[in-house]
């Protein structure tokens, strides 16, 4: 056997018996728990929005009405012509609807409440933290911000997330 040939051998059957620890490691532990072996545990910090500052990933999408985050919001949020209590049921009833979402923590008295969603097929987590916020006249706007917890690029996924939820809401 050649040289080149016995290199690319030896890298093949490398590559094959990681891949073989690795689905031993998710049959033993299941996607979530070898996801925090390999990648650590997920750590949600409680969200600040008026204080947020954003990493410099990509990872991430937030909504924001003008002038309430410290940051640069992705998106304004929209007005809603209903009370925040109305407006917070409207949202968990749609977040309900949603595929693998966990509730996380709640701050009653902020309205502000934490979700994680897990992709379909890896497991891996994001973290949703939505703020209702009154307004005057029986209205309410929201601050919505959605983060990937492992990676540096999401795809477009909180953006596509959050999107498709505001425009649910707006039905």
């Amino acid at each position: 056997m050649g040289r080149p040939l016995a290199t690319a051998v030896k890298a093949l059957l490398t590559l094959l018996t990681l891949l073989i620890l690795l689905a031993l490691l998710v049959a033993a532990m299941g996607r979530e728990k070898s996801l925090e072996v390999v990648f650590g545990t997920i750590k949600v910090h409680v969200v600040d929005f008026p204080s947020l500052v954003l990493t410099p990933n990509p990872n991430q999408f937030l909504v924001c009405p003008a002038d309430y985050c410290a940051a640069k919001p992705n998106l304004i949020s929209p007005i809603f012509a209903v009370p925040a209590d109305q407006l917070r049921t409207r949202w968990i009833a749609m977040i309900a609807a949603q595929p693998r979402i966990e509730a996380g923590a709640v701050d009653e008295g902020a309205l502000q409440y934490d979700f994680v969603q897990r992709s379909d097929l890896m497991r891996y987590p994001g973290s949703i933290t939505v703020r209702f916020i009154p307004l005057d006249r029986g209205r309410s706007t929201l601050a919505v911000y959605s983060r990937s917890h492992y990676g540096r690029n999401d795809f477009g996924v909180n953006e596509a997330r959050i999107r498709a939820w505001l425009a649910a809401l707006g039905r």
